[in-house]
């Protein structure tokens, strides 16, 4: 049966749609979803589930939370092949954990691959000493000090290049490639 990531967009977010891990675990298996285990609070759920069109998953799971919290969730859905990918691709950090202290590599994943307009002006307004690199449709940041600081916001990344984001810091990107291996080695 597929393994699948789910990561949920602008969920736990400062204060706002707020939604329980344990409480959506549950709703996931209710929902007919097997085996979801979740990580952290923004939104990481790994989940097996006999349906094959992820199109189809993220669109029930954007339903399912409209329907339960009232939230509009945007939701990316992918497989073990696509993280492998955007690890491997990264062109500022290997695969391994950045360590402690501030975060300064993250990857935002876009529902699709960018055009050279939206990338172009990405760049135009993005300020600062952040750096970015896309490629495909994953886009590698290099933040100068924290995300709190930087101004490459999902928001802002979804405004300037008119596509929907979804940002991880590294740590959490290499966290979930390692839950799915772990899920695909058992299944």
């Amino acid at each position: 049966m597929p393994v699948y990531l789910a990561l949920f967009r602008g969920i736990n977010v400062s204060g706002h749609n707020l939604i329980k891990m344990d409480a959506l675990k549950k709703l996931m298996h209710a929902e007919g979803y097997i085996n979801v285990e979740t990580y952290i609070q923004s939104g990481n759920v790994v989940f097996e589930s006999p349906e094959t069109n992820r199109d189809k998953i993220a669109k029930d799971l954007e339903i399912l939370m409209y329907r339960e919290y009232g939230h509009n969730v945007v939701i990316f859905i992918l497989e073990e092949a696509d993280l492998v990918k955007v690890i491997q691709k990264n062109p500022y950090t290997g695969p391994e954990p950045e360590g402690q202290g501030i975060k300064k590599f993250f990857v935002a994943f876009l529902s699709g691959i960018p055009t050279e307009a939206g990338i172009d002006q990405l760049k135009k307004y993005n300020r600062g000493d952040d750096v970015f690199k896309v490629i495909d449709n994953a886009l590698y940041l290099k933040l100068a000090a924290s995300a709190a600081d930087s101004k490459l916001t999902n928001v802002f990344i979804e405004n300037k290049m008119n596509i929907k984001a979804t940002t991880r810091n590294w740590n959490t990107t290499l966290k979930m490639l390692e839950m799915l291996q772990a899920r695909n080695k058992a299944v």
